[in-house]
């Protein structure tokens, strides 16, 4: 898995500090996931590591297992060792920072998901029946 050509990821600028991320090949392709909190977890006899993942865009009969979930630790794990390495990392952390609500992303999801303080409003849903 290499960044630039089975991902690209950014920090979001829906959540300051999470990463979204765009899948580019394989059976995942074009599946966008935001990462949030992660780590490893001990005291359970040996270390676990877990992340949360929100998905925004995939395929409509796309359904998360165990599976997709083990692909997702093994690109944030590539995230997390692509972002050590770049040299420019402090740099791109601190604009996201400094311009958070206004930077603009380059993995585009769709707008109903942002805040109405970006001038887009939730959707209007009319006629709602409880049951």
């Amino acid at each position: 898995m290499k960044h630039n050509k089975d991902f690209i990821y950014e920090y979001s600028d829906l959540n300051l500090f999470q990463t979204r991320t765009q899948i580019l090949t394989g059976q995942y392709k074009d599946i966008i996931v935001e990462f949030g909190t992660s780590g490893v977890m001990t005291g359970i006899g040996y270390p676990v590591f877990n992340f949360d993942y929100t998905v925004y865009q995939a395929p409509n009969d796309f359904e998360p297992d165990s599976k997709f979930e083990e692909y997702l630790c093994n690109l944030l794990i590539k995230i997390v060792h692509h972002r050590n390495n770049d040299k420019e990392s402090k740099i791109k952390l601190d604009e996201a920072a400094s311009e958070y609500g206004t930077q603009s992303s380059i993995i585009k999801i769709a707008k109903e998901f942002y805040p109405e303080r970006w001038g887009v409003h939730e959707p209007i849903v009319e006629n709602m029946k409880a049951f």
